[in-house]
């Protein structure tokens, strides 16, 4: 069996964006889990608008 590994810093790379000054963007929100991470807007102090596949 052959398999290739994809290096670690390869998913935490920007993809045609730039990389902004920390607390910038107070609106964005990180979200991470054990399965996955995503990104998301804050819409008000305790809610977060984020893709639905995010949640689960």
């Amino acid at each position: 069996m052959f398999m290739t590994l994809t290096p670690l810093w390869h998913w935490y790379s920007i993809i045609e964006g730039n990389e902004v000054r920390p607390h910038s963007l107070p609106f964005m929100a990180y979200l991470r889990s054990e399965k996955s991470s995503c990104g998301g807007t804050l819409i008000h102090p305790q809610w977060v608008v984020t893709a639905a596949h995010c949640t689960k």
